[in-house]
């Protein structure tokens, strides 16, 4: 007895030490497997940050180098631009990238000589305001912080006049005390400006595209107005509206460019439309701001203030308009679509399917060039409806096209034509090519596996024919005879097969 509780409790001692030991291993192999991913967290963030501080800061200069007489400032983009960055990527919405905004600020204004309390006030100012909005569109809908809708522009208005009534009350106050106006006049003027600006600034912030790369690519841009002269027409008319604005002057040459705004908002998209409209507004401000007399009389500043904010209105009307023809387009698209494709697995369907690819193989034919029809059908599909059910076969359907689909290009046709018989038209390729498509097409429809409810997989494979001609001589018709006359071989043949007559 005495010495089985000996051999039993060495034994315990034995399993707790290399119980403890295996702890220690996990720990230390848990750590090491953590400490990557913490140093690239902390490296995601650090770059955030940089990212956000080195923008603040240049959209800062810029401002600053756009103030009349040390007054405020003409145009003041950071607050919109850090305001749009946050909007736009949440992920730096945090505290080290609101820091980092802090940051920005304070050297801006420190490299060009501001003084401590008068830096420190007008950055609390701008940090309340974009703080203020950033809260505000963190309550709208997605769709909605993109201007995506016809109402986001009266949301993103009614924010920015809440942020600029923020901005103006804290940073009122500077007035009176640096520049020797009334507070009133400070607010109203720090309100003017931080509405306009953001109206400006914020919708192009808003739609523009990953960073702009695509839509900012001037070379796509005049090949395609080259081609499409009548695209440019729009930009023609703001040019001279813009020359006939400056050259007449008076208190309505403001509204000249309206018109031809509107036409740009109806010919465009929604980002090019607030880009354009962003310039023409801030080649307003800049040069109101600079015609102002340096003595800062009640009259200017009146007056500029009334100016900001027509260019604030002046802002609204086209961005609506290119809001409401982009939603309008959208839902064009998604109608053509669900009228045009089939809603199980998304190909074309047989009557779209025929009156595109005749004018495909038209267009081939014009230019000598070869066409391929390929005629594909699911291999027993009927026996996967009958012993499964038809809910079974709708998912062998979706999981074919699914297969497919990415093996394919662009600018290939496929279609639905019936039950499981499917087409592919494709052009502009080889036998070869044509030989070795439709063979990936069969081996990964072949790897495709089906979960049955009950938790078992079936696999489908499929049968393909092919009509290949070099310089597209045959006719729709004739091509899809051909196909299927082989893909009847393939069947015929054993299936899961790939036959070209």
């Amino acid at each position: 007895m005495g010495f089985w509780g000996i051999s039993t409790g060495s034994t315990r001692l034995a399993q707790r030490v290399q119980s403890g030991v295996l702890m220690a291993v996990d720990k230390n192999m848990n750590e090491a497997l953590e400490k990557p991913r913490n140093t690239e967290f902390v490296y995601r963030h650090l770059g955030a940050a940089l990212i956000v501080a080195a923008v603040v800061f240049s959209a800062s200069l810029f401002g600053i180098l756009t103030r009349p007489f040390d007054f405020l400032a003409a145009f003041w983009p950071a607050n919109a631009i850090l305001l749009g960055l946050m909007v736009r990527c949440p992920n730096m919405a945090t505290p080290t990238g609101w820091l980092a905004a802090l940051v920005g600020y304070l050297s801006a204004d420190f490299l060009t000589g501001g003084g401590l309390e008068m830096t420190l006030w007008m950055t609390a100012a701008n940090m309340s305001g974009v703080l203020t909005g950033c809260y505000l569109f963190s309550r709208l809908d997605p769709a909605d912080r993109k201007l995506l809708r016809p109402q986001s522009v009266l949301y993103m208005f009614s924010i920015c006049v809440v942020m600029a009534a923020c901005s103006g009350a804290v940073g009122g106050g500077i007035t009176p005390v640096y520049f020797g106006h009334e507070v009133s006049t400070g607010v109203l003027l720090w309100f003017s400006t931080e509405l306009v600006n953001s109206l400006v600034v914020l919708p192009i912030m808003l739609t523009a595209p990953v960073w702009a790369l695509a839509a900012l690519n001037p070379a796509r841009s005049i090949r395609r107005w080259t081609v499409e002269w009548r695209r440019g027409l729009p930009i023609v008319a703001l040019i001279l509206s813009l020359a006939a604005s400056f050259s007449i002057g008076g208190p309505g040459a403001i509204a000249f460019p309206v018109p031809a705004l509107l036409w740009c908002a109806l010919s465009y998209s929604l980002f090019s439309t607030v880009l354009l409209t962003g310039a023409v507004s801030t080649v307003y401000l800049i040069a109101v701001a600079f015609s102002l007399d340096a003595t800062n009389t009640g009259t200017d500043i009146a007056s500029t203030v009334s100016i900001r904010l027509g260019v604030t209105f002046l802002v609204l009307g086209p961005i609506m308009v290119a809001s409401i023809n982009s939603a309008r387009e959208e839902l064009l698209r998604t109608l053509d679509h669900a009228a045009n494709h089939d809603a199980l697995t998304g190909c074309l369907l047989r009557t779209p399917f025929m009156a595109r690819s005749e004018v495909r193989i038209a267009q081939q034919k014009q230019r000598g060039m070869s066409v391929a029809m390929l005629m594909l059908d699911i291999d027993h599909f009927k026996s996967i409806n009958d012993r499964y059910g038809h809910p079974m076969g709708d998912q062998a359907l979706m999981a074919f096209a699914a297969a497919i689909k990415p093996l394919l290009r662009k600018r290939d046709l496929l279609g639905r034509l019936g039950g499981e018989e499917f087409a592919v038209l494709m052009s502009g390729v080889t036998y070869e090519e044509t030989m070795s498509i439709a063979q990936r097409l069969c081996d990964e429809v072949q790897k495709q596996l089906i979960t049955l409810e009950v938790g078992d997989t079936i696999s489908i494979t499929v049968s393909i024919g092919v009509c290949w001609q070099p310089k597209a001589s045959m006719t729709l018709r004739q091509m899809l005879i051909s196909s299927d006359q082989a893909l009847y071989q393939a069947k015929s043949t054993g299936r899961n097969k790939v036959v070209s007559l």
